[in-house]
């Protein structure tokens, strides 16, 4: 960063407790854990430039009242011999960065100062799990910037907290009280897994063949996970119409093409899932500044006639796995071993799917503006991204907005998929897309839209 300062931001006199994790928090606290010195990777950053300068005096307050409202700008989380805990304190002080800009560099330094807080590892044990930056120019703030620890919040959280800072920003917005916080989500959650939920995670292990990547033969590669991203403006009205068709979502329309590109890939007729769910699915829950999210486990069947009937079927399960998608994290690892045990195999559930688009209050995706004069069958852009050598995901697929387009997030790993054939399905899934946009695509034929046919 250009010159930073800092600015210590007192608080004093608020309610404070010590409580388990929440079962979002938990199930990211071992997705960190696993990555244990690259924590960073899981750091959620957010800027905005304010469309008027406001007072350095002003943001501080904003800030402060900001922290005060929010158990979770002012909690640790601590690894113990019975797990981990968030401590909520009482009393306490955030340094703030201050950075010089000047405004025809702001946006540059924006994304620049953004990148750079987003690359250092929050330790939970010891800072606050949200860092606070403000772009300043001649006294006076003109953007701000924010890294957020994804064990403490998830993206819809964060998204909240930015938007709620920015509101106190205006000086016409008053901080609502936060009646339901981490605290009392963590006491919410303390009865434990629903029988119904347990039910039908039970149904679905049950329902599975051993592994979903049995067939799959490939070469290792350094890294080990190949990550590719497709940015394609096509594919925004082709899922649009394919939605509105069957009646469905565009998110379940995105889900089926994953699907399929995986289970031909297998040559399966339905594949295991996690997708990974907001669970905001409450007002309640969706004022809560906490990480929610965890994997909704889907079995997503190809279906017997054509693409469309995968889209339906894709969207009923995954509106029923999102039903069960609340349960301890542990509770599931002895569910899934004690079914593994008795049936003496063991469950891949490697696959992941993430609609990580911009949201509406309400959960609903926003979609982006359709480009005019742009072909409908004209190809996206694909770039190969740096790998990971490690990765808990051997099957990601991920769906982003980006302006009039869509990007698409492919992960694989090297053992199951070369970088050739990871490419040739991020393109399957465009060129599935496409064709299912235009009419019936028989089930028969997708292998060989998605390049599953292909070795």
């Amino acid at each position: 960063m250009s010159d930073p300062t800092t600015i210590a931001v007192p608080f004093h006199g608020c309610t404070g407790g010590s409580v388990e994790l929440t079962w979002g928090q938990a199930n990211m606290w071992r997705a960190v854990e696993r990555f244990s010195g690259a924590a960073e990777l899981f750091n959620l950053p957010r800027w905005h430039l304010l469309s008027r300068p406001v007072p350095l005096a002003r943001a501080v307050r904003a800030i402060r009242g900001l922290v005060e409202n929010r158990q979770v700008l002012r909690t640790r989380f601590v690894a113990g011999a019975h797990g981990p805990r968030q401590y909520v304190t009482t009393d306490g002080t955030h340094q703030v960065a201050v950075v010089p800009v000047h405004r025809s560099q702001a946006r540059r330094t924006a994304i620049r100062t953004t990148a750079e807080l987003a690359t250092v590892r929050i330790d939970l044990a010891r800072d606050w799990p949200v860092r606070f930056c403000l772009l300043v120019q001649r006294h006076a703030v003109t953007g701000v910037v924010l890294v957020a620890s994804h064990v403490a919040l998830d993206g819809w959280a964060t998204d909240r907290l930015l938007a709620d800072l920015l509101g106190c920003l205006d000086g016409r917005h008053r901080l609502r009280p936060e009646r339901y916080g981490p605290i009392e989500h963590a006491h919410h959650e303390s009865v434990g897994i629903r029988s119904s939920t347990q039910a039908y995670l039970e149904k679905c292990l049950r329902s599975l063949r051993p592994s979903v990547f049995a067939t799959l033969a490939g070469e290792a590669d350094l890294p080990r996970f190949h990550a590719h991203t497709l940015r394609s403006t096509a594919i925004v009205a082709a899922a649009r119409t394919i939605a509105d068709r069957c009646r469905t979502s565009t998110a379940a329309v995105f889900l089926a093409a994953a699907a399929a590109a995986l289970a031909t890939s297998c040559a399966d007729r339905r594949v295991p899932i996690k997708i990974i769910t907001s669970n905001r699915f409450t007002p309640r829950y969706r004022s809560l500044a906490a990480a929610m999210a965890q994997d909704a486990l889907a079995v997503v069947p190809l279906g017997d006639t054509d693409f469309d009937e995968t889209v339906r079927l894709a969207y009923r399960s995954a509106t029923i796995a999102c039903c069960h998608s609340r349960y301890p994290p542990a509770e599931f690892d002895r569910l899934r071993t004690r079914i593994e045990a008795v049936s003496g195999a063991t469950f891949d559930l490697t696959a992941y799917f993430n609609d990580a688009r911009t949201m509406h209050p309400d959960g609903r995706p926003v979609e982006p503006p359709l480009r005019r004069g742009r072909s409908a069958g004209a190809a996206g852009v694909l770039t190969r991204l740096a790998g990971l050598d490690d990765n808990d995901m051997r099957f990601y697929v991920r769906i982003t907005s980006a302006g009039t387009a869509y990007d698409v997030l492919l992960v694989t790993d090297s053992h199951l998929f070369s970088a050739a054939r990871s490419e040739r399905l991020l393109r399957g899934i465009e060129s599935l897309l496409l064709a299912a946009a235009t009419g019936s695509v028989p089930v028969a034929r997708i292998a060989a839209l998605t390049g599953a046919a292909q070795p």
